[in-house]
């Protein structure tokens, strides 16, 4: 049987893992219902794993001590998202699996099995990594910290995730899409205090306004994008939210504080656009009389491919499925992924599966909606693509 045939036969059983997982979806870096049905699957398995003070990290060790070390890494955790689907299987609690971080564990939880199955054959050790807090604050770089790439070193890295984008190449459920270069653009967060003088709406002269000052910047902020970086240069700065006022009408209040995310493909024009947002922030701050605070936060580095590892990861996928279902993307995503700190330290390969499903409404919802709906049956592909890769990496 090929690693496809082996991990079609445990379809049912990885679906039924990400079903149980979808129930219970957790936030941040303590997970423990998900870190606890992680480890009594492995422990069913009689995989042996470590766990880690300071978060619900797992990473589980399979092979032989001679030879090469790949690791394969599976985010966990979820969103602060209420569900709306009505599957028996939707969430229990006030949060939802709305990325797609249940199928990732599930697929992994899927490749332990059947590398626990055929350890005996493996030419070196696979480690997998459950990571959570892949959502925020970031669990890759507390993970790496706490030395999950060494003991043996790891050579290579993969990682995967759902996919339901439009590619200009139509893609089907079950297809794989990889890219080289970039996989995901770097991912900060920026936090603007706008402190005014609060006052009668009737007496605005009397007062410093922040919501207005705070129109400003918005605007302003959005000129460096169409302004100052160049049009072939991908770069996206959006404010998601925007707090001023008790939701009265005619009292101008003392703060307005924004939320807003930056993506950049790049760290130099990631570096340039903090300098001009601080500026920007400031300069229309003091000219309207106003105090301000900029705070950046939480900042993902780019995932970037290495080519070597794709071209491996093709070849093992050509391997188990049609030339047809395999697409190399030249599209840039502005998704951020902090797996982008383990391909800084270990070259790897971040590619996607395609499994996008309708909501009861028939429309297909992107990921973070509360709407979101995933097609599980395709999951045991990820599962097949792990396994092929890593008897092909630990035989090269």
């Amino acid at each position: 049987m090929t690693a496809l045939d082996e991990a079609q036969a445990i379809s049912a059983e990885i679906t039924a893992w990400r079903r149980e997982l979808h129930k219970i979806p957790e936030i941040g870096l303590v997970l423990p219902q998900t870190a606890a049905f992680v480890k009594a699957r492995l422990a069913e398995m009689d995989i042996p794993y470590t766990t880690f003070a300071r978060h619900s990290g797992i990473v589980a060790l399979l092979g032989k001590t001679a030879g090469k070390t790949i690791a394969l890494r599976a985010d966990m955790d979820g969103l602060r998202i209420n569900e709306e689907s009505a599957f028996d299987y939707r969430s229990q609690n006030a949060n939802m699996h709305a990325c797609g971080h249940d199928a990732h564990t599930a697929i992994l939880l899927g490749a332990a099995k059947l590398l626990k199955r055929h350890e005996h054959e493996l030419k070196g050790q696979v480690k997998l990594l459950f990571q959570p807090a892949e959502e925020g604050p970031g669990g890759a770089l507390p993970m790496i910290e706490d030395g999950v790439l060494e003991n043996p070193r790891v050579d290579a890295i993969l990682a995967l995730h759902m996919d339901r984008r439009l590619y200009a190449a139509p893609c089907k459920n079950g297809d794989v899409i990889v890219k080289y270069g970039n996989s995901s653009a770097a991912d900060d967060q920026v936090y603007i205090t706008i402190s005014g003088k609060s006052g009668h709406g009737s007496e605005p002269h009397r007062c410093v306004d922040p919501i207005a000052i705070a129109s400003l910047v918005v605007s302003a902020i959005q000129m460096i994008v169409s302004r100052e970086i160049s049009p072939f240069t991908p770069c996206v700065i959006s404010f998601g939210t925007i707090t001023g006022g008790q939701g009265a009408e005619n009292i101008i209040p003392n703060t307005v504080v924004l939320h807003g995310t930056i993506r950049n493909q790049d760290l130099a024009t990631r570096d340039f656009v903090f300098k001009r947002i601080e500026e920007i922030v400031r300069y229309i701050a003091k000219a309207m009389r106003a105090d301000c605070d900029v705070t950046f936060l939480n900042g993902y580095p780019p995932t970037k491919n290495d080519q070597a590892v794709v071209d491996a990861f093709l070849a093992s996928a050509l391997k188990i499925l049609p030339p047809g279902d395999i697409h190399v993307s030249g599209e840039d995503s502005m998704g951020g992924e902090d797996a982008g700190y383990f391909f800084q330290k270990v070259p790897g390969c971040f590619f996607r599966l395609y499994g996008a499903a309708p909501f009861a409404d028939g429309e297909v919802y992107p990921a973070h909606s509360s709407r979101f709906v995933l097609d599980d049956a395709v999951l045991y592909r990820g599962t097949a693509l792990f396994v092929q890769n890593v008897f092909d990496h630990l035989m090269r």
